[in-house]
């Protein structure tokens, strides 16, 4: 009896509760993404592996010299903790003696591997992100017009500093940095040296930067302290003319206006068009520097600005006392639109020449694969030639082969 009132109890209170019993769900544990645990198990490994060979070959004096080197990039970076994160990259490369010129005999070139080798932990920072609003301290990698990484040998330029970027919206988007050090190719230093010397408070920088599916468009000013205020702007835009057909345009201009008595002071007035069909990229660019007595043209710290700029020469190369009138011209076909993927070989021209003294002429030859995003290789010829109107012969050849494995 007593089971059967018991029973009966229990469907009274079901029927009461209003009808079928819900099934217990079950309980399922998730992890916690707000711990620091979670944030260094959850971080991400990533680099790249180079090799890479340079023969640099002198049209007068010093006899050629070459290196074979190995080096490349390993970063870790952790998750988010509260917005919070940080991230470190070692930067290395060595070169291979067997491959390698003899350095007793003038014919070792430094630009690889440095006097042999070098090691620098070259990022180190911690960052902080809200929504669109992202900082960063330590020692970072930017790209901005007058400071960036400018990848041109084994390791690219980075800096030691503070950068921060807000996105508005969807088109516009704030950028600031205030940096003071750096080490890279450009600097000649892989151990990280003053920006702009002793005595100095480095360089602050801030943006407005705006882009659309057809516009880019961007003002810069730069406050390098002791050297000079930099004003700089560009625009560029693309027009689809017809299907596979594209027109490319662009507009730059930059102001220096000299800080303690530095001599740094210029204008530059620049303009570019690009149209591209068939897998055929034509181009041409041209930049004029107004530069007057006893001043000079900053070219920056990497590759700088000018839409003139080739693998080795710059706008502002001769703008010493003087002002300058370059061209480039550039050919670039994928091959791709005949089936090999990958693929691609560009030529580019440019010519520079001094309002007074000075004509560099340079030419670019490069060729390059992508066998997907881990595998890629490119070889990279140029010759320079001066037409020793002034300045002592510095004209050369430079070959760089150089191999990725990114991972």
């Amino acid at each position: 009896m007593k089971k059967i009132v018991t029973l009966s109890l229990l469907t009274a209170t079901v029927l009461l509760a209003g009808g079928d019993i819900a099934p217990v769900e079950p309980t399922i544990a998730t992890e916690d993404t707000n711990t620091l645990a979670y944030a260094f198990a959850n971080g991400e490994v990533s680099g790249q592996i180079r090799a890479g060979y340079i023969n640099f070959n002198p049209e007068v004096s010093e006899p050629t010299n070459y290196t074979t080197a190995l080096g490349g990039q390993l970063k870790y970076e952790t998750a988010r903790y509260y917005g919070f994160n940080v991230g470190a990259a070692l930067y290395t490369s060595h070169a291979i003696s067997g491959l390698s010129g003899n350095k007793r005999r003038g014919k070792y070139n430094y630009e690889l591997a440095g006097d042999n080798h070098y090691d620098t932990l070259a990022e180190a920072y911690i960052g902080y992100k809200f929504e669109s609003f992202e900082i960063n301290g330590g020692r970072v990698r930017i790209d901005t017009p007058y400071a960036d990484s400018d990848d041109i040998r084994m390791t690219p330029n980075t800096f030691e500093g503070v950068v921060a970027t807000y996105g508005i919206n969807d088109e516009f988007s704030l950028f600031t940095a205030y940096v003071t050090r750096w080490q890279g190719p450009d600097a000649e230093s892989y151990d990280f040296i003053d920006l702009l010397g002793p005595n100095t408070n480095g360089m602050a920088i801030a943006a407005l930067t705006y882009a659309t599916d057809h516009t880019e468009a961007s003002l810069w000013y730069y406050h390098a302290d002791k050297t000079a205020d930099i004003f700089y702007g560009d625009v560029i835009m693309n027009y689809e003319i017809s299907e596979g057909v594209e027109l490319v345009g662009g507009l730059q201009y930059a102001k220096q206006n000299e800080r303690s008595h530095s001599g740094i002071e210029g204008t530059l007035y620049g303009a570019m068009a690009e149209v591209s069909f068939s897998g055929l990229s034509l181009s041409a660019a041209y930049d004029e520097l107004h530069v007057g007595e006893l001043k000079e043209y900053f070219g920056g710290f990497g590759g700088g600005v000018a839409f003139v700029n080739l693998n080795e020469t710059t706008a502002g190369v001769i703008a010493v006392n003087q002002g300058v009138e370059a061209v480039k011209l550039a050919v670039v076909y994928d091959f791709a639109e005949v089936g090999i993927n990958g693929f691609s070989a560009e030529y580019n021209y440019g010519d520079f020449e001094g309002k007074k003294h000075g004509h560099f002429i340079e030419q670019n030859m490069i060729l390059a694969y992508t066998h997907d995003e881990a595998w890629d290789i490119e070889a990279i010829y140029a010759h320079i030639h001066d037409e020793l109107t002034g300045l002592d012969d510095e004209g050369f050849e430079r070959f760089l082969v150089r191999a990725n494995y990114n991972f």
